[in-house]
């Protein structure tokens, strides 16, 4: 076997991977989520049939267990936790597209270039998978521009939340924690031209979803336990 082909899980990881799936799907719908802006998503799909999903990855837990009713495709890595994490998709609904910026990338971006023009939305962490946190990477600005397919930032907050000690501070809300989920204003990046003030705009808007979905959550100060 290649080392770079992913291995076939057992049963006892794939048992894993689904009540994985099950508790990503729980804990997201307990949580009280408001979502604002929404309006923003429905127009984008309805000009374009697709959208390239853009969010922190810091903050994935809880947009992964909402925006599988979408069934996009989600980039995930050609590790071995990597194949974990896409079997983790697949049970909730999405079409896991293996690559990374360090591995297999190429023909990872061709996969969503794929998706897109076969009018599937793709969903995209340009801060991962290994940070610097809320660092855009250009991954998503030259898709969008290839593609004609216009991101939409996402961001997600809790009111209370368990944050992990990781480069992204990742977070996972409380179970029947205050939630919000943000829309940012699509991003039709043109095909020509330079795509650095695009990729500059992305990091900016991401910043700027996240911050409202905290100051919607957040009352007096938001509340987080390390783990």
């Amino acid at each position: 076997m290649s080392p770079e082909t992913p291995t076939r899980p057992g049963l006892g990881t794939a048992l894993l991977t689904r009540a994985g799936a099950g508790v990503l799907w729980a804990s997201a719908h307990l949580s009280r989520v408001r979502f604002l802006h929404q309006e923003r998503e429905v127009k984008a799909l309805a000009d374009y049939g697709a959208v390239i999903y853009a969010l922190w990855h810091g903050r994935l837990w809880l947009l992964a267990g909402r925006l599988y009713r979408r069934h996009p495709g989600l980039l995930v890595s050609l590790s071995r936790d990597g194949e974990i994490l896409a079997q983790v998709a697949a049970h909730l609904g999405y079409h896991p597209v293996r690559g990374s910026s360090s591995r297999g990338g190429a023909e990872g971006f061709r996969d969503l270039e794929r998706c897109l023009a076969e009018g599937r939305s793709v969903a995209l962490t340009p801060d991962g998978p290994r940070g610097p946190s809320r660092r855009a990477q250009s991954g998503a600005a030259v898709l969008a521009a290839r593609s004609g397919i216009p991101i939409l930032p996402m961001g997600a907050g809790a009111r209370k939340v368990w944050r992990m000690n990781s480069w992204d501070g990742f977070e996972i809300p409380w179970p029947g924690a205050r939630a919000a989920i943000v829309f940012g204003k699509p991003l039709l990046v043109p095909s020509t031209g330079d795509l650095e003030p695009w990729r500059l705009r992305l990091e900016e808007s991401l910043n700027t979803v996240v911050e409202e979905a905290d100051r919607e959550v957040q009352g007096r100060r938001r509340e987080h336990e390390r783990i």
